[in-house]
């Protein structure tokens, strides 16, 4: 990374527990905490940060309609690290939850409608299944393993610890895999940053797409496991798990680019399950611009 401090931009994300800064291809980066997901957005939107790289929330383009000034720049992981874990062996595959409990977040958040587009993408009625706020994804986990639910959406972390733990890892309810077209962590920007400072954001994009492609080669374990462990989970087995799947599946492969496609294949998600009124223009939700041109600087 080069080191000149030409530019600034601020970073938000949701994932980091101390503010901090580095040198990112000539970009100055201050990290910016906030305690959930939703309060990244209200960042951008009050000015206090440019930029997310890296974000799960799925309340992003409804925001956008009501007329929340940003937009879409790209893209992290691409498809979604969620499995479905059940605690009954009768459970075998995604039809079978139907009459069950399953374990989600909250009403129509991220765990909740990705769980209801895997069922309609098995023919499994979303109304035929009792779905319970658990909590996060690493509750849902939790009771699952406790058999408090029957079954429950969770990460990609958690597979290896499910196998010993002789729970049930739906083999048709790995999502990566049956809903891949189901974007799951877009980054995105204000307008008032993209039209101010666009050369940053672009430069942001860049660094972070070095980044996961560095994390999909096959050296890249012991920097990852390092970095959860700062990052406060100090599980060998979690990053193992993770990183199998970076390596199996390729989320971050084409990192930081995204398509009009996907987009839109969220857009009718959202307006299905009621959490957009209508369908956006791809220029309204986003620019696309920003990360064909980090990918040049990759």
């Amino acid at each position: 990374f080069f080191s000149s401090r030409r530019r600034h931009t601020r970073f938000k994300c949701d994932w980091s527990s101390d503010v901090c800064s580095s040198d990112l291809m000539g970009v100055a980066q201050a990290l910016v905490t906030v305690a959930a997901p939703a309060a990244t957005l209200e960042a951008l939107v009050e000015d206090r940060a440019d930029v997310c790289v890296v974000s799960g929330f799925n309340g992003l383009l409804p925001a956008i309609e009501k007329g929340a000034a940003v937009k879409v720049v790209g893209a992290a992981q691409q498809t979604a690290a969620l499995a479905v874990y059940a605690s009954r062996p009768d459970i075998k595959r995604v039809a079978d939850l139907a009459g069950r409990t399953v374990g989600i977040g909250p009403d129509l958040g991220l765990l909740h409608v990705t769980a209801i587009a895997l069922l309609r993408a098995k023919g499994v009625d979303p109304a035929s299944v009792k779905f319970v706020n658990v909590g996060a994804n690493a509750e849902v986990y939790r009771d699952v393993k406790a058999s408090k639910i029957d079954a429950g959406v969770s990460d990609v972390s958690n597979m290896a610890d499910a196998e010993k733990s002789r729970l049930v890892t739906l083999p048709d309810g790995k999502m990566w895999r049956e809903i891949p077209d189901y974007p799951y962590q877009l980054a995105y920007a204000s307008d008032r940053a993209i039209r101010g400072n666009r050369d940053a954001i672009v430069r942001i994009l860049a660094a972070y797409g070095r980044m996961f492609r560095f994390l999909s080669a096959a050296d890249s374990f012991p920097a990852y496991r390092q970095a959860r462990v700062a990052g406060g989970d100090p599980s060998e087995e979690a990053a193992r798990a993770a990183w199998a799947y970076f390596q199996g599946e390729q989320p971050y492969a084409n990192s930081p680019l995204t398509t009009a496609a996907r987009l839109e294949f969220l857009q009718k998600l959202h307006v299905s399950v009621g959490l957009q009124k209508a369908l956006l223009p791809v220029e309204t939700i986003a620019d696309l611009s920003l990360a064909r041109d980090a990918a040049k600087l990759i």
